[in-house]
């Protein structure tokens, strides 16, 4: 009997085809005659009825569908082969289910998870890496996923300030993020509504520029429909509309108050791009941080050994090129010696 492990991952909702082959456990003059399959969640329930089909065996190999499962959750697949000369061979492979991920970009929202878009990222990528590059080997799941994870490393840090919501994930914006804030006017529809303010009349001024306040967010912060929020996909200098990249849950009034966020810096887009690419080119190191978060105390390399402090905090390496973007924001703690 040999075991084997593999690994594999499927969206919710897809219907996964999967060929496992003996080809490696079979003597040379034997085959598959038949095979079993059956699928156990992390808890070892049997979800074999609901999850998986029944393998149809051409030998050397056996073919099978998975279906459905639940987001998050981790399966263990034992396939059993039966050949001539009464050999039984076991495959085992482990399942990830997962959903697509969506990346936020809603500025202040209590669910954004990402500074800048996927097209964002993939026009500024392929601008400093040109072609090809290891970004160009991402699926868009990989690519939305990598861009999640340098949102979090930015967020480790200590910045100026504070968060401009308490509830907002994310450390952008901060307090002193620029905002504009009022009734809606009219003409009014549900993906879009008028203010002065959107607009300047001075020659030179930010927003007396055509789609100033493309990528900024609106929070209708008050009567219908409270708490939409939205980002705005353009804005117009001569009518003062914006207009929002997704509809709103109801039209607005005039009695309808809302709170817009100017677009972000684009430094700290910029930075959440290297911190993507710093991750892609250091995935699978093995660095002294790698290490100390492991939890061991020391480690030895040919004749240099590194102790780690005890109780020292530790936090999520930043790529040069993304901590000199942030370095308006980082805050420096300095300390103050007695004389």
């Amino acid at each position: 009997m040999q075991h084997e492990n593999t690994y594999v991952s499927k969206f919710v909702n897809e219907k996964k085809f999967t060929t496992v082959t003996f080809v490696n456990d079979l003597d040379t003059s034997a085959t598959l005659i038949s095979c079993v399959a059956s699928i156990w969640d992390s808890s070892g329930t049997n979800k074999t009825a609901s999850m998986l089909d029944s393998p149809v065996v051409t030998s050397p190999s056996a073919k099978f569908s998975i279906s459905a499962g639940t987001v998050g959750e981790t399966y263990e697949v034992r396939v059993t082969g039966f050949a001539s000369a009464s050999a039984i061979h076991v495959h085992k492979i482990i399942l990830e289910v997962f959903d697509t991920a969506n990346l936020n970009t809603k500025l202040g929202d209590s669910a954004a998870n990402s500074y800048v878009t996927l097209s964002e990222a993939n026009g500024y990528i392929r601008n400093i890496l040109g072609h090809p590059n290891k970004w160009d080997t991402l699926s868009v799941e990989g690519r939305k996923r990598l861009l999640i994870e340098s949102c979090k490393d930015i967020n480790n840090f200590n910045f100026v300030g504070e968060r401009y919501y308490d509830n907002q994930p994310l450390e952008f914006p901060r307090n002193d993020h620029g905002t504009i804030s009022g009734n809606c006017g009219t003409p009014l529809t549900n993906v879009s509504f008028k203010h002065a303010n959107f607009t300047s009349d001075t020659y030179g001024a930010y927003k007396s520029s055509t789609n100033y306040w493309k990528y900024g967010t609106v929070h209708i912060t008050a009567a219908t429909p409270l708490r939409d929020t939205r980002n705005i996909l353009s804005n117009n200098v001569t009518t003062d509309i914006v207009t929002l990249a997704s509809q709103m849950t109801a039209t607005p009034t005039t009695n309808t108050t809302f709170r817009a966020f100017e677009p972000l810096d684009t430094r700290i887009k910029e930075a959440q791009c290297h911190q993507a690419i710093f991750i892609l080119d250091n995935s699978g190191s093995d660095t002294l941080q790698n290490y100390k978060e492991s939890g061991v105390s020391f480690v030895k390399i040919g004749d240099t050994e590194v102790r780690f402090r005890e109780g020292a905090i530790t936090k999520s390496a930043l790529s040069p090129h993304t901590r000199k973007l942030l370095s308006s924001w980082i805050n420096r703690v300095k300390k103050l010696l007695r004389a």
